[in-house]
């Protein structure tokens, strides 16, 4: 079974700094696909619960922010508001592999963090050490993160019922999130000297002080308000309510997934409309935590929405997974349904924020709603992956030009739908939708809503509360702006709502398709190298390091009682490519999303070289093959485990000689390609020989040789990048 292992900050340091400038990129991400925001931009920062941030996108808590990794590339991505990984007391779950399938659509089975609730704690604050770390750097940005456009704020998630958000363990977690200084302080000693500036510079210690509540699984209504006023009263936190689909209704909902989307392939699990808060009980629910809240100078709003719970239908999860979570294309259509009606209700003065389907398509549409943030998920284990993230902020940016307007606000109140299409400019729909009426509104859509310009479009007399536009002054001005925005939101959320529900690449028919594949099986080295998996893995656990093009013919060796030598069977040995692809273990949680996208058979986590990051882990990981280089005073060591089988081969690095051991064999080579200097057996025993499996001699020199060369830089050698003078401790 697969388990993540937390990089040394040191390694992610050196990989921080170094990796541009060998490779011009960063964990595998491309310059080219960084966010570095040039001027004339638009403005296109927002505040959430009264903090800026430079735009209002990101990651969804999920597998895009468990990782300090993930969080640094995230952020390089562009993404500003990082909602990080649901925490809960269960932190030893067993999680079904593969767990994330992308086919099409987009379905998962797994649903919180798979660290230990500490190591969480440790990887959020090195993730914010590592952002403000490329943020500072001039090398890096060139000073285009130095403003308003590289601020960021960290969401927190917890979940899921009120006995394990009071436990000690998770209690904990918010106290050390709210209050970091003492990891910040223990990682700061862990900067390599060779980058000593950066142990000056003034880190994060209230890494957050807002929190997504995740209230998934029949948590009921009564539970969520008090587990909110805890988080409030008892932890001083701004919160943000996360609310599950079926609370459309399974009239409304599944009319809409199977009638209207045709999605019938699809049944919603029964038990999923058991306990979840109706609408109206939300809608109350709302009134009296926004009461709860403001009297304590906090705020609160609303997420839409978690994942869909549906019956597996499919052959990708294990059999004994009954449940499924849906996302993707269809979750967008119900959830922007759900948030039309829960808006109408309560009023334009209620915080909103918003995950499900978005893509680089629909994301300034959302925006044009007033949502803070806009978080994706499905969308980036894509191919791309990280990578496409920076086209929503372009797309933005060009339809806030494209109507006018120089800030957020201004395009929530100019926007209008780009020719009808229900997409950003770049993205036009196949066919038109209904137009939009003379009040600013779309026709009537097929859940029932009433037209639009007989919509409500201010706040609501319950939930009316001047103390919640925390976000501006409060000067007469600035709450008439507010109202304005608010109003336009609201009309705005009605109108995408329509087109969403009217768009024909939201439907079954338009995501059927599944990823090609050709005749061709992965083995150790080569493949087409099309780099598809480097950026679908969500934390980066896939990587290439090269290799020179070779092709002999070897002998095995056959050691003979005493120590003589014969030549065994005669094979041959070839690599064809300069790059190879490997993937680091400790990284890779075998979700087998490399695998849906490869277009090879065989799964690049499985047949790929799999490196650990320690011989412990190594260990651990047995009968799981892979693979664990060391290094000593003069001696570089690769252990590996191919096919159940354990090898090992030294180099030492004064002599140049390397030693080969298998199966109670060894020989020892100056040249590796010519006969053995010497060779024997770890013990005699008259009439048995030992063979040397040389093609194992042969994979594990030419790994030893590629992802130690210094040309590219990966989570294995950058623990050898550095002298060792440089390291901490």
């Amino acid at each position: 079974m697969s388990e993540l292992v937390p990089a040394p900050f040191a390694d992610l340091v050196t990989r921080l700094f170094l990796e541009p400038r060998r490779q011009d990129a960063l964990f595998e991400l491309p310059r080219r696909k960084w966010y570095l925001p040039r001027a004339p931009t638009p403005d296109l920062s927002v505040r959430l619960h009264g903090r800026p941030a430079g735009n209002p996108s990101g990651p969804a808590a999920g597998p895009h922010t468990q990782m300090a990794q993930n969080i640094v590339l995230s952020y390089v991505a562009g993404g500003r508001i990082l909602e990080l990984k649901t925490v809960q007391v269960n932190d030893r779950l067993t999680i079904a592999r593969p767990c994330i399938d992308m086919t099409n659509v987009g379905y998962n089975v797994e649903w919180s963090q798979e660290l230990r609730i500490e190591d969480s704690l440790r990887e959020y604050v090195a993730g914010a050490m590592l952002v403000e770390m490329f943020r500072r750097s001039p090398e890096l940005t060139g000073g285009a993160l130095d403003g308003p456009a590289g601020d960021v704020i960290y969401d927190l998630s917890v979940g899921y019922d009120l006995a394990g958000i009071r436990s000690e363990q998770v209690a904990g977690f918010l106290r050390g999130m709210r209050d970091a200084s003492a990891w910040v302080e223990k990682l700061r000693a862990e900067i390599p000297r060779e980058f000593a500036a950066a142990r000056e510079w003034p880190y994060l210690t209230q890494i957050s002080s807002t929190l997504t509540l995740s209230t998934f699984h029949g948590c009921p209504a009564d539970e969520i308000e008090r587990i909110c006023e805890h988080l409030i009263d008892e932890h001083e936190l701004d919160v943000v309510v996360k609310m599950n689909p079926p609370t459309l209704g399974r009239e409304k909902l599944e009319h809409l997934l199977h009638d209207v989307m045709g999605y019938r392939e699809l049944t919603v699990n029964p038990t999923a409309y058991d306990s979840v808060i109706s609408l109206s009980d939300s809608v109350e629910l709302c009134r009296r935590l926004r009461a709860f809240a403001a009297a304590r100078g906090r705020s609160l709003g609303f997420k839409f929405s978690n994942t869909l719970e549906v019956l597996n239908h499919r052959q990708f999860f294990s059999p004994d997974q009954r449940v499924m979570y849906l996302s993707g294309q269809p979750l967008h259509v119900i959830t922007m349904a759900l948030t039309d009606e829960f808006r109408r209700a309560v009023g334009a003065d209620v915080p909103i924020s918003f995950s499900a389907g978005i893509d680089r398509c629909n994301f300034p549409y959302a925006v044009a709603c007033g949502f803070v943030p806009v978080t994706v998920s499905t969308d980036l284990l894509r191919p791309g992956g990280y990578g496409r993230l920076p086209s929503y902020l372009d797309d933005l940016a060009a339809d806030m030009r494209r109507v006018g307007a120089a800030t957020i606000d201004e395009y929530i109140m100019k926007w209008s739908p780009a020719g009808n299409t229900g997409h950003s400019p770049t993205c036009p729909s196949s066919t038109g939708v209904p137009p939009v009426s003379e009040g600013g509104g779309a026709n009537p859509g097929s859940t029932g809503a009433p037209p639009v310009k007989s919509r409500m479009t201010g706040p609501s007399p319950a939930t009316a509360d001047p103390t919640a536009v925390r976000d501006r002054s409060a000067d007469p001005r600035s709450l008439a702006v507010a109202a304005r925005v608010g109003a336009a939101a609201v009309r705005n959320t009605s109108i995408v709502a329509q087109l969403a529900r009217e768009d024909p690449r939201y439907r079954a028919a338009r995501n059927r398709a599944v990823p090609k594949r050709i005749d061709s099986h992965l083995t150790t080295f080569d493949c087409i190298t099309c780099d598809k998996c480097l950026p679908v893995c969500p934390n980066a656990a896939n990587f290439l390091y090269p290799t020179p093009p070779v092709a002999f013919e070897f002998h095995d060796l056959v050691i003979e009682p005493g120590g003589r030598c014969r030549a065994g069977e005669r094979r041959r040995f070839e690599i064809a490519e300069p790059l190879q692809i490997a993937c680091y273990a400790d990284f890779c949680n075998e979700c087998g999303n490399c695998d849906t996208f490869c277009p090879e058979y065989g799964g690049p986590y499985i047949k790929k070289p799999t490196f650990f990051g320690s011989v412990a882990s190594w260990q651990r990981a047995a009968p799981r093959d892979g693979f664990v280089v060391e290094r000593r005073e003069n001696e570089t060591i690769i252990r590996g485990r191919m096919q159940g089988k354990v090898y090992r081969l030294s180099m030492d690095r004064v002599r140049g000689r390397h030693r080969f051991e298998h199966g109670g064999g060894w020989a020892e080579f100056d040249d590796p390609l010519a006969a053995p200097l010497c060779a024997g057996r770890d013990s005699e025993t008259d009439g048995e020989q030992a063979v040397l499996d040389m093609w194992a001699f042969h994979v594990l020199r030419h790994l030893l040789a590629g992802v130690l060369d210094g040309s590219r830089v990966n989570q294995v050698n950058v623990a050898f990048a550095g002298t060792a003078a440089s390291r901490p401790g």
